[in-house]
């Protein structure tokens, strides 16, 4: 029945409609499993109902007109039981109801399945047949696999419908890109050409051709650069690198030379080859596993259209904003964004993107609330009031009044608390009980050595290698990396750098370095690619000791290590690379230290082995966002599952406790890296457990900094404990969140608050 099912489930996919897909389903369901009659049920929450949605068998007439309540009908009892029922004779059953204008006296026997999404009923399927009979195993599992394939369809369409509602204080729910509130009408910003719409063609002068698509690349070039300059000279300069990015893609040979070999040698005008090449990258960029990865398709989209826009229009496109507005679209981009004057843009709504996409990076790099992956019409909401919560990831169109003067007295809040962060810039960062503590910065999103000097940060405690690796066209040089790395050894002169050794492979693919698994997440990573060629780690690891010469605040640290082996191996080749590059130094009357070699603990392997680690290294830091991932088996990217990820999980505290006691007893130092270091909540547990150093993005510094200064270290260990006798990690989280709430820090807690409808 494969081929049948796969059948019913492309025959929904092409349907232009719910209701063209349901009705698909119903009719082809019928036919395949043979039986007098088919129906969907659809659950409409607010009326608490089902309602009948598609037949083939029951009455034509009461489609959209027939409702059963929750608790009624045999219907209601497979909706409450959450699970398949299976009757000879359904009007034999106690919870049989016979709804008017069904028609359905003549069916007995009974066969249906919840249709879930996320947790929730969303519909029920239901099969009948004349004859009393059981259905037969082999029924239930096709019945069951076909609501599985419609749960998201109609979920979907559900929050597609909400705007159609009179019930406006509703929100859609989203992914939370960039925190913070805004209350503004929207302005939605539409291509001038859709890639889809074009109908490649072939042309007549290739060289004229050939001419235009230089023009539009040399074009859209200038507005790059100009677009760049306009972060430069703001305070948001670490996002110039993601305009770096833009014009690494717009010279790279690799999209730019197949797109003049169409032109040349297949005669496709211009914009069609622009087309033809940039939707197979697209293609290949959308396939990726690494959530960051797959957003690139993104860039390779926004380009192609700033290509297309420049051979149709030949001239840019300005966009004519006078108020503040929330931007929206099918898809922002970071040029869309950089298109709108910064006084001019109060907050960011995409239909698609995740919080890895560039437009969410610069969001928060701006400070701009922005939410992601929202669904609605998007041709209804221009010009509509909309409250766009980035901490939650809800957005409120055209909200009634009680809702708009709670988010008009949270953003005052917010921007009251902005300015009381920053009262304690100049100030040490220590609690009011005199703990000192170290905040340090995660960095490597800058294109190259610009990233922006932190007079707060103590530090770099997480530099990113791989960025560069990922702008290139082929492995930077030993010099190329040596200047990257030079850059920001003197940007933090006098204060520490981390930096973590190359992290790709598996599913963090280089575009000249493919490696195709088919479980990435448990793949060829990290420090076991690394180690496995050694002519790479080995030209990164002098090139990290060239640039710290003359300095001493370089430290290195491996990722993803999972054995002592991999540890000794690493320690043999930073020894091989400092034996070479120190005896260089050494003849120019040169001064080299031997940096401090530290290791990631994300993999619970580690957890085991610290003892046979500690003699072997100098310090550990704490991925804890990786370190949850893999011990709650949980990939927080996948919508299915992301509820479950809790870095207050049990495990995972205990696992956090493990570690910090581990490094006190060796003496280690060690640091968290993840976001839980960069939440109030989250930091105040950490610093509880008997963590000092916190590692996190720019933003969050002040913020925490601001935390820490106003907490006591005597009232967190005894709260902390109070905590742990519970196994329920809301428990932790609530003793720690009155803990702010007494000590009027509740408007920290704004990340975890939802407003009620």
């Amino acid at each position: 029945m494969l081929t049948q099912l796969r059948h019913i489930v492309e025959s929904m996919t092409a349907a232009a409609s719910l209701e063209q897909a349901l009705q698909a389903l119903v009719h082809l369901t019928r036919n395949v499993m043979q039986v007098d009659c088919c129906s969907v049920y659809v659950a409409e929450p607010e009326r608490r109902c089902y309602r009948l949605a598609a037949t083939d068998g029951l009455a034509e007439s009461a489609v959209g007109k027939a409702f059963l309540p929750f608790e009624e009908g045999i219907v209601g009892l497979v909706g409450q039981r959450e699970e398949l029922i299976n009757l000879a004779d359904a009007s034999a059953h106690p919870a049989f109801k016979l709804l008017p204008d069904v028609a359905e006296e003549a069916f007995r026997s009974f066969l249906g399945t919840p249709i879930m999404h996320q947790r929730q009923v969303v519909g029920i399927l239901v099969v009948q047949q004349k004859e009393s009979r059981l259905f037969d195993e082999g029924e239930e599992s096709f019945l069951v696999t076909l609501a599985a394939q419609l749960a998201a369809r109609i979920a979907h369409a559900q929050a597609r419908s909400q705007l159609t509602r009179t019930d406006w204080g509703k929100p859609l729910r989203g992914v939370a890109g960039s925190p913070g509130v805004a209350i503004a009408r929207a302005w939605v910003w539409r291509p001038r050409k859709e890639l889809a719409a074009i109908v490649p063609r072939k042309a007549d002068d290739p060289d004229a051709q050939l001419g235009r698509f230089d023009q539009a690349v040399e074009a859209v070039r200038h507005e790059l650069e100009a677009l760049a300059l306009r972060f430069r000279e703001s305070s948001s300069q670490d996002s110039v690198a993601i305009f770096d990015i833009y014009l690494h893609l717009l010279a790279d040979p690799s999209y730019i030379k197949p797109i003049r070999l169409r032109i040349e040698q297949e005669e496709w005008t211009a914009i069609s080859a622009v087309k033809l090449v940039s939707e197979t990258l697209i293609g290949r960029f959308g396939s990726m596993q690494d959530p960051y990865l797959r957003e690139r398709a993104t860039d390779i989209k926004d380009i192609a259209l700033r290509l297309i826009s420049r051979l149709v229009q030949d001239e840019p496109e300005h966009l004519a904003i006078s108020e503040r507005v929330v931007l929206v679209a099918e898809e922002v981009t970071a040029t869309i964004l950089a298109e709108v004057p910064r006084d001019c843009l109060a907050g960011v709504v995409s239909i698609k993107g995740s919080s890895n996409s560039h437009t969410a990076i610069l969001a928060r790099a701006m400070g701009v609330p922005a939410i992601m992956g929202v669904e609605f019409p998007l041709a209804e909401i221009h010009r509509l009031m909309l409250v766009v919560d980035g901490y939650s990831g809800d957005l409120f169109v055209e909200p009634k009044e009680p809702i708009l003067a709670e988010y008009r007295q949270l953003l005052h809040e917010e921007q009251a608390l902005d300015q009381l962060v920053h009262s304690t810039d100049g100030q040490p960062s220590e609690t009011l009980d005199g703990v000192k503590v170290s905040l340090l910065l995660n960095a490597g999103l800058s294109a190259d050595t610009e990233i922006a000097i932190n007079e707060l940060a103590d530090g770099v405690g997480l530099y990113r290698t791989e960025i560069p690796f990922m702008l290139h066209d082929s492995f930077p040089s030993e010099w190329e990396q040596t200047a990257r790395y030079r850059g920001i050894l003197e940007t933090y002169r006098n204060r520490p750098v981390c930096m973590r050794t190359l992290d790709v492979g598996g599913d963090k693919q280089l575009p000249y370095f493919p490696i195709v698994e088919e479980n990435p997440f448990l793949g060829w990573r990290g420090i076991r690619l690394t180690l496995d060629h050694p002519e790479l780690f080995l030209v990164q690891l002098k090139a990290m000791l060239r640039a710290s010469e003359g300095l001493d605040n370089l430290a290195v640290m491996l990722p993803m290590i999972s054995s002592v082996g991999e540890i000794r191996a690493a320690r043999r080749l930073l020894d091989q690379a400092w034996s070479e590059v120190s005896q260089e130094v050494a003849t120019r009357g040169g001064t080299l230290h031997y940096p401090p070699l530290g290791v990631m603990i994300e993999v619970p392997s580690a957890l085991y082995i610290l003892p046979e680690m500690a003699p072997l290294i100098d310090f550990w830091s704490v991925g804890s966002n990786d370190l949850t991932q893999y011990l709650l088996a949980v990939d927080r990217n996948n919508a299915r599952v992301a509820s479950i990820y809790d870095s207050f999980h049990p495990a995972v505290i205990r696992a956090l406790q493990l570690l910090v006691d581990s490094a006190r007893r060796y003496g280690k130092p060690v640091s968290v890296c993840g976001e839980l270091a960069g939440d109030p909540i989250g930091v105040l547990v950490l610093l509880a457990m008997g963590y000092r150093r916190f590692s996190m993005n720019t933003r969050n510094i002040p913020r925490i900094k601001y935390v820490l200064r106003n907490a006591s270290l005597d009232e967190l260990v005894p709260l902390l404990a109070e905590g742990l006798r519970s196994d329920s990690p809301h428990a932790l989280r609530g003793l720690f969140s009155r803990y702010l709430e007494e000590r009027g820090m509740g408007g920290f807690l704004r990340a975890g608050h939802k407003v009620t409808a």
